[in-house]
């Protein structure tokens, strides 16, 4: 069974976070929902409402693009995602969230970077401190083009 949880991995040059990843249990809301603002609230309402509140959902910011108020997983997804992201944070086990950027990891290095230490071009592609380089946005060319 799945578990609520809040993922940041701490970006391996400055402690930032990489991404922030969510996992929202059926009927429940954000860790921080009371410091959101009441238009963030309502949006996010009604998303869950339009795909029913029942269900777990993810909240996914990475370091180019995220999932905006969220998207339901169901409970085979949200089971892969909360295994991914136990700590510490690997590489390999973030990678088989199947999150498209691997929630900012760098595969090569085993680490995370944030916005500001990947050198992410127009296109999305983009490159770790070390010279590594891979797709960030979900909509780039896959990296293997």
């Amino acid at each position: 069974m799945p578990r609520a949880f809040v993922a940041d991995p701490p970006c391996a040059m400055c402690g930032r976070p990489s991404s922030h990843v969510e996992l929202v249990a059926p009927g429940a809301k954000p860790a921080d929902w009371q410091r959101w603002p009441p238009q963030r609230r309502d949006a996010y309402d009604t998303a869950r409402q339009r795909h029913g509140d029942q269900q777990w959902w993810l909240l996914f910011s990475g370091v180019v693009a995220g999932n905006g108020h969220g998207q339901p997983v169901d409970l085979a997804q949200a089971t892969r995602i909360a295994s991914a992201f136990a700590e510490p944070y690997r590489y390999t086990l973030v990678r088989t969230a199947g999150f498209y950027d691997d929630a900012g990891f760098c595969g090569p290095c085993d680490a995370p970077y944030c916005q500001q230490h990947w050198n992410v071009s127009s296109s999305g592609y983009g490159t770790c401190p070390r010279g590594h380089g891979k797709s960030l946005d979900a909509l780039s060319w896959p990296d293997d083009l």
